[in-house]
């Protein structure tokens, strides 16, 4: 995926994002569409994968005040201001299958954006994003 297709506007419909997967021998395609008709989400909102960059704006709501000179790319959890661990904890271990509990990342913060109903992300898409790596991952280390 090019960079010039990713910053087109963000409710646009991304159709060629195509995931193809073969389980058990047999091939099959998924689409951010299929996963939206699967799953009963709709396909809208922000087209978001975790190499676009979340602005320091977007992060301040989240931190503690006390902490923000601090803020880097990467911080630990307890900055995380304390109504919104409970939730945060929820999308690391459910929703981002994370280990990692000790630190943030961008895109914990723009997954817990979209939790909070603050800036919307394209919830099929991002899941076909990840699909995808997921893939690539176990087949780079699936010997041949």
């Amino acid at each position: 995926m090019s960079e010039s297709i990713m910053s087109w506007p963000v409710f646009l419909h991304f159709t060629s994002m195509e995931v193809s997967l073969s389980l058990a021998g047999v091939t099959f395609t998924l689409t951010p569409e299929t996963i939206s008709v699967a799953i009963g989400i709709p396909n809208i909102g922000e087209q978001w994968h975790n190499k676009k960059r979340v602005e320091r704006h977007h992060y301040e709501p989240y931190i503690k005040a006390s902490c923000l000179s601090q803020l880097t790319r990467v911080f630990p959890f307890r900055f995380l201001r304390d109504e919104y661990a409970p939730l945060m904890k929820l999308i690391m271990k459910y929703f981002s299958c994370e280990g990692r509990f000790s630190r943030l990342y961008a895109y914990h913060i723009r997954l817990l954006m979209h939790f909070t109903r603050v800036r919307m992300m394209n919830l099929p898409f991002f899941i076909c994003v990840y699909i995808e790596k997921m893939k690539n991952f176990m087949q780079h280390k699936t010997p041949r």
